[in-house]
């Protein structure tokens, strides 16, 4: 067990959770977690391809008792978690506040704030005892600016962005650090080939967040609870 290797938990390892595995590559050793084993395979691949160690793992994060036997695993066979990645996600809209909305609500908020809810709590003393342990999550615009159409969305990540900043207090007096990074939508050089009619101008590449999340690791100076805006100037 090398225990000199900072280890970095990605949640979620479609389109962003490869963007953040890459940038880690060769920095931590990377654990992707996903409900869908290919896809969590296939990013871990693709570390192991860029000169990095990787893993993948299924878990349901909102079981706390899985997560709990999934943190001491990594902590018996690694001896640290100094990142954890919170990118699991989901989006639906309504025309407007209605009963449908608060359908979308029920719908969305054990995949994006459950899942957190559970992670955060069991992920938080390993973060602690790490010499920088982070926590990020991956939040959206429309948390501050809600509309008709996106009430659920919106108040579902408001929520998680809330979370987060609690948890951020919780590390109070202690090197660890919880951050929010927040995009308008992820693009990526898959979906563009799909769309090349496309712009994309208001879109955050996926690397950009994993330049994000490896310059906030190496940052002792980043505030708890920070907001950093990754939407491209217009």
């Amino acid at each position: 067990m090398n225990t000199s290797t900072p280890v970095a938990v990605v949640l979620g390892a479609g389109m962003g959770g490869r963007g953040v595995s890459l940038a880690l590559a060769g920095r931590a050793h990377v654990v992707l977690v996903d409900r869908d084993k290919t896809l969590a395979e296939t990013a871990a691949q693709a570390v192991i391809a860029a000169g990095g160690t990787a893993e993948a793992r299924t878990v349901n994060l909102l079981d706390f008792d899985a997560v709990e036997a999934f943190r001491d695993d990594l902590l018996n066979r690694h001896g640290r978690i100094d990142a954890v990645v919170h990118l699991v996600g989901g989006w639906q809209g309504s025309k407007t506040v209605d009963r449908k909305a608060a359908e979308q609500f029920a719908a969305l908020e054990p995949g994006i704030f459950g899942t957190l809810r559970v992670t955060s709590v069991v992920f938080r003393d390993a973060l602690i005892a790490s010499p920088a342990g982070r926590f990020f999550i991956l939040s959206s615009v429309q948390a501050q600016s809600p509309t008709a159409g996106n009430a659920a969305y919106a108040s579902v990540k408001a929520a998680t962005e809330t979370w987060t900043k609690a948890l951020g207090a919780s590390f109070r007096d202690t090197a660890a650090r919880a951050v929010i990074l927040v995009v308008n939508a992820l693009i990526d050089d898959d979906v563009r080939a799909r769309n090349p009619d496309k712009a994309f101008r208001t879109f955050t590449d996926t690397s950009v967040v994993g330049g994000a999340v490896v310059d906030v690791m190496g940052d002792p100076s980043v505030e708890n609870g920070a907001r950093i805006l990754l939407v491209p100037e217009q």
